[in-house]
This record gives C-alpha cells, structure tokens and sequence, in this order.
C-alpha cells in the first residue's frame, strides 16, 4: 500500500496546487469591492496550499504506480474529501465561518454540486468569497466529468453499471487518445457553456458579477446564488429561459455532444436515456402545470407554465435553482418534484440523482419479471439501445436502488435526532444525497443547514460527497478487502 498512498498524495498536491490557483479570481474579486479582510483570508489559503501542495508533488514526484481498480476508488473518494476540506480554508481564515464544520460542510456543498447552505443571509458574505463557493460548484461538475470519462467506464462506474471492487486487473492509468480528445473536448464545451451563459445573463439585465455566479451555478447544475431568494430575486422571463435551456443542456450526456460530432442527430434520437430524459421533463412540466393551474396561484397561465417548466427542470437536473416558493403549492406537485430530485439527470452529465438510465434499466427489469410471470419457458434479456445487458449490470442497479433506498433510511434517522418532522427528515435526505440543495419543511427552499448539530453537518457533508461520487465508491473502501494488498 506503500505505493498507493504514495501516488495519492502526489495528486492530492497536483489537486491542492490546482485550487490555490483557482482562489485568484476571488481575491481580485475582493480587492474591486474593498473586501479586504476577505483577501486577506483567501491569500492565506493560497500560500498555504501552494506550499503544501508543491512540496507533496516535488517530494514524491518519481513514484509511478499502475493504478488499479482499488486505487481508482481511494483516488476518487480522496480527492473529493481533501477538496472539500481544502476548499474549507477561505471561509475560516475570512471569518466568514468561525466554525471549522460549517466551514467543510459549506465547501462540500460545493464541490458536491448540491448547493446546500449554512449562510443564514447570503447577501452578507463577501463577494470574493461568493465567488469561491461558486467556483468550487464548478470544478465539482467538471471534476465528475473528467472522471466519468476517464475513469469511470474502467471502474465499471457509470450510468449502467456498478464495479466490483475486486477486479484489480483493469489499468486506470491507460488514458487513451480517443479519452484525451473527449475529455479535452469536456473541458472546451463545459468553459464555453459558462461564457456563452455568463454573456446571456448579461444582456438579460444582470450585474457581470451576479451573471457570473449564476452561470457557473447553472452549467455545475449547483444552483448557488448571491441573493437569499435565488432567481425570484429576478423579474425577467429573458434570464429564466436562458438559465432553463443551460440547465437542459447540463442535464445531458455530454459525452453525446461528441458522438453528435461523428453520428449527426442519430446519436440523440438512438439513444434510449435521451429519449427517456425528455419524455420525463415532458410528463412532468405537464402534470405540474396541471397542478397550478387548479390551484388558485393567482397567476396567469403563462406564470404558472413559466414555473412549471422553471421548476421541473431544475429539479430532474438537480440544479436547485427556485422560481417561485414552491412550499406553498399542491402537495401533489411537491411529491412530483421530490420525486424528480430523487431520479436526477442523464448519466455523465453534471447533474447528480440516480439517472435517468437506472430508472430505464429498473422499468424494464420489472417489465421483464411480469413477462417473465406470463411466460415462464421464455427467457428475454433486458436490452438497452437495442443491445442485451449483461446480467451483471443490471444486478448492479438493482443493487444500487436497494443501496439507495437504505442510505436514505438511514439520513432520515439521522435528520431525526433534530426533532424535525419526518416528512422533512426524508425530503432533506433525499435533496443532499442526491446533491439537489432546496428543501421542503423547516429546512425550506434556500437550504441553510446552519441550526443543526455538529454531528449531524458532518454526517450531511460525507452525505453530499456520497451521493456526488456514487455510494459504492464510497462504502467499498469499508470492506475488508479492499486493503488487502492484490
């Protein structure tokens, strides 16, 4: 194991070096708006993870390791955590947050995408440090991207499958052209999306600086905004049908942005979780909208179709951006829209859930089972695109949605050593652990954290990173044996 965690810590000081570089743009930030404390903070967590990170590189740079399956799993679970408590730095040496927790478990929230908070007034917080929090939303989205690619499909994690964590024998490292042209690809397309976006915003009314923020938070699907109230701070319809195309967009597979390179159309209209992400946003918007329009919103029709359609978006993609208090519409729009959260978007896409391909997989292994019933002699396998799963994959998601439904059991016990109430217990559960961040209830629509107990804002942040890496790259590292050496 010496080589492993050795080859972790080398990446973890290339990770730490990354991050330092990133703070800069906050505190150019803070330095136009005055903030000068706030600089202060955020410089103190460059030097210190420039240092300690070019010293970890430096140190170990001659290590070189074939990286297994297992290594690809601590690696991922690695990085994520120490970003997080790297990411921590800004808000306690800014004194933005005095409490080391509220400091990981704002900094989770962000590099999970989930858009949690423990601000009670966000309008207050420093706008460098606003920035910080949206950068960090960013480079989580792009991360999972990355990593979708690159890594992923090697570990058997994506959006059809599960690893097993004894298969050692896949090579991690093996990045091949084709991988460096699409990840390459990734980074171009998910930079331009936030220029195009941030460009957009601007001319829909809003400030560069509020522009910004809300083009990072849409193309990470993070929703993190500078205003208390989100979006219904902003009266025009320009910014909410921008922001809802980018979010879509997001929501989407990019890896089919590059096959519509090669295939044309055909790679959107022969893909079964594309056609199945629309039909759902399709459905729903239609139901929501049925719901508000029996319900006496006062509105017009085309304010309760513009929410419905806001509102629906943002929650299949788990964005978290709100349009309206949708805690005071018809519980059946709300159980909708909780039920949305828990789906989630389209596999290596930036939003989180657990994607629209599982949910296909599982409808039609239970279509399977009913034929099956019928039809006992003849045997049918589950296809997907028109081409037979293996057994294998799709045991891995029925695993997964039995994993999930545990995990949620467990978060709602947790939430209910706050004494709140169960609804809410199993709401807010479902919003971090599928990194969505509005919630129902007591927790409400910003998603502020801060009244609850220490123990509970670190079980929520290891929840929130859980959900963002997928829970077995998580929990096999609580297996025997996935420290015994290979």
């Amino acid at each position: 194991m010496r080589g492993t965690f050795g080859a972790l810590f080398k990446v973890l000081g290339m990770i730490t070096v990354v991050l330092s570089i990133a703070m800069l743009p906050p505190v150019l930030v803070c330095v136009y708006y005055g903030e000068n404390h706030a600089a202060a903070g955020l410089f103190h967590a460059i030097w210190v993870g420039f240092i300690t990170g070019t010293a970890l590189f430096l140190l170990l740079r001659h290590i070189k390791r074939d990286a297994t399956v297992r290594d690809g799993y601590l690696l991922l679970a690695a990085i994520w955590i120490a970003a997080s408590v790297f990411g921590a730095f800004p808000y306690y040496f800014a004194d933005v947050l005095t409490n080391p927790i509220d400091a990981f478990f704002e900094s989770a929230s962000g590099f999970s995408t989930t858009g949690a908070t423990v601000f009670d007034d966000v309008e207050s917080v420093p706008k460098g440090i606003l920035l910080w929090r949206s950068i960090t939303s960013w480079l989580g989205g792009l991360g999972i991207l990355v990593f979708a690619v690159a890594l992923m499909p090697s570990l058997g994690v994506n959006g059809t499958s599960v690893a097993e964590p004894d298969t050692p024998s896949v090579r991690l490292n093996q990045i091949t052209p084709k991988i460096q042209r699409i990840m390459f690809g990734l980074l171009t397309g998910y930079s331009l999306m936030t220029i195009i976006e941030l460009f957009l915003l601007r001319i829909g009314g809003m400030g560069f600086f509020d522009a910004a923020i809300h083009a990072l938070g849409t193309v990470s699907t993070g929703g993190f905004s500078s205003y208390n109230d989100g979006l219904m701070h902003f009266d025009g319809i320009f910014i909410r049908v921008v922001i809802v195309f980018f979010m879509i967009v997001a929501g989407t597979n990019f890896t089919m942005f590059y096959s519509f390179s090669r295939r044309g159309l055909r790679a959107f209209t022969e893909d079964t979780e594309f056609i199945s992400y629309w039909a759902l946003m399709i459905v729903a918007f239609l139901l929501i909208f049925a719901g508000l329009f029996f319900m006496d919103t006062g509105w017009t029709h085309t304010g309760e179709a513009a929410n419905s359609a806001f509102m629906t978006v943002s929650a299949l993609t788990t964005t978290g951006f709100v349009s309206d208090d949708y805690t005071m519409w018809p519980a059946f729009v709300q159980m909708l829209l909780v039920l949305l959260m828990i789906i989630g978007g389209c596999s290596s896409s930036t939003s989180s859930g657990n994607k629209v391909v599982r949910i296909v997989v599982l409808a039609k292994l239970v279509f399977h089972g009913i034929q099956t019933r019928l039809h006992a002699n003849v045997i049918k396998p589950v296809k997907l695109n028109r081409k037979d799963l293996p057994n294998d994959t799709v045991s891995a998601v029925s695993n997964h949605m039995f994993l999930f439904v545990l995990i949620a059991f467990v978060g709602a016990f947790v939430l209910a050593l706050e004494n709140i109430d169960m609804i809410d217990c199993f709401t807010s559960t479902f919003s971090l652990m599928n990194n969505v961040g509005p919630c129902f209830g007591e927790v409400g629509i910003s998603g502020r954290f801060g009244d609850f107990n220490a123990f509970t804002r670190i079980f929520l942040s290891f929840l929130m990173i859980a959900g963002r890496l997928e829970f077995y790259t998580i929990l096999v590292m609580f297996t025997p044996g996935f420290w015994r050496a290979n």
